[in-house]
């Protein structure tokens, strides 16, 4: 009859560790750790809209010189 095989410590340990987490996760240990706050506020008046950005950009038409166009070299 064969003995059943060596279970490595570090397998065991590993295993009380991950339960250890999940019993504190259930009993609202971490609550709160991983929470952040968004302090920033947003007014109407700051809000773009997309006539304002496109009013903002410019003309592709306005970077092209019609005298370098024109001349031939």
């Amino acid at each position: 009859m064969e003995s059943s095989r060596h279970t490595s410590p570090a397998i065991l340990a590993l295993a009380i560790v991950a339960g250890a987490a999940f019993l504190l996760q259930q009993s609202g240990f971490f609550n709160g750790i991983f929470n952040t706050d968004i302090l920033a506020s947003v007014k109407a008046e700051d809000v773009l809209g997309a006539a304002d950005i496109a009013g903002m950009q410019k003309p592709v038409a306005a970077n092209i010189d019609p005298a370098e166009t024109a001349s031939v070299r």
